[in-house]
């Protein structure tokens, strides 16, 4: 799986590049065409190419150099347009070598709070979908993003009371301890807060509930609601924070089956005792695509098993065969303003 976007990164680079074949721009336009994230993802590194003013890539670009390069143009100045001149360059240079790892970046200006006085600058890093990938954030702290999902972050942490970070989707964190600064993840309906400690975050918008898998450590979660029960809570190690966005509910479990939780960090996709909407969530973001349930009786079933790297129609065929389930797959559609709709796959009852 990794192989395919690697080669398709390699196209993107080469199209800006202007050394593409016509064999290679005809599997690019392919590519694009597959689904509106597929164009969007290289509308995206085209804009960031298009506003760079650089001359082609050179013929090699390290990512760990370029990362090095990107941060040093961070800290040049504090004047916004200087600021932005060497940005665009620094994400021009970063483009192939971060695409080609199965990421991209963008960089935002806001103000903070703590700092108002002085605009803190975001990078905001994205895995492809059907990849994962690993980002090492200013404190040496590490996340492994998962298919689709991405994480906003300062370019350095320095003169903020808090090393705060955004995550949409899906996030394995590795934090580096410091009491006096502590480390939040805030996502959409929670916030997570800790000193040093490992921690998994299921928090893709297509979810019914927000996840949080504690490892080692120590963690505050809390909800941003401020109505109902149970707005905080303390998790230990081998603990799951659960947030029901329907019931608008944060509550937590002992859970000795953790590995099913941070098991997409090596590749795989693990089922223990997992009801179907969960099975349909977690197979939906893993290989985008939209799964829908055509029969009321699925609502019953409950999955337990793991799969490495397998394609979407082999996991369901071995679904199918353990379970009194079929499934149909409707491809993806071409919609009028050229892009196409994510395959729809229907799961019913035998």
């Amino acid at each position: 799986m990794k192989s395919k976007f690697t080669d398709i990164y390699e196209l993107i680079a080469k199209s800006f590049d202007g050394n593409i074949t016509e064999e290679e721009e005809s599997s690019l336009e392919e590519w694009k065409a597959e689904s509106d994230d597929h164009l969007k993802e290289f509308e995206d590194y085209q804009y960031l190419w298009e506003h760079s003013g650089l001359s082609p890539f050179p013929s090699t670009i390290r990512l760990s150099q370029a990362l090095a390069v990107t941060r040093l143009k961070a800290g040049i100045s504090n004047s916004r347009t200087r600021w932005i001149r060497y940005a665009a360059q620094a994400a021009a240079v970063l483009l192939l070598a971060v695409a080609l790892s199965g990421i991209y970046t963008v960089f935002i200006m806001e103000k903070t709070p703590v700092m108002a006085d002085i605009p803190v600058v975001y990078q905001e890093m994205k895995a492809a979908f059907g990849t994962q990938t690993s980002v090492n954030l200013p404190d040496s702290s590490v996340v492994f993003l998962n298919s689709g999902s991405s994480i906003r972050f300062p370019v350095t942490f320095s003169g903020l009371k808090e090393r705060k970070v955004y995550l949409s989707g899906e996030g394995f964190f590795v934090v580096n301890s410091n009491p006096d600064n502590p480390f939040l993840v805030e996502t959409d309906d929670l916030q997570i807060r800790a000193t040093g400690t490992s921690f998994n975050v299921d928090a893709y918008d297509n979810n019914y509930a927000v996840t949080v898998a504690l490892v080692e450590g120590e963690l505050e979660v809390n909800r941003k609601s401020t109505t109902g029960p149970d707005n905080t809570l303390a998790l230990k190690p081998n603990q799951v924070a659960n947030y029901s966005k329907a019931e608008n509910y944060l509550s937590a479990k002992q859970d000795e089956n953790l590995f099913k939780y941070t098991a997409w960090t090596e590749g795989k996709i693990v089922f223990v005792n997992d009801p179907i909407d969960q099975v349909m969530s977690k197979l939906s973001n893993w290989y985008n695509v939209e799964i829908m349930l055509a029969d009321r009786k699925l609502y019953s079933y409950r999955f337990t098993g793991t799969f490495i790297n397998e394609p979407v129609e082999q996991v369901l065929s071995i679904l199918n065969l353990t379970s009194s389930m079929r499934y149909t797959i409707k491809p993806a559609e071409k919609n009028g303003d050229n892009s196409y709709t994510k395959r729809k796959i229907f799961l019913r009852s035998k």
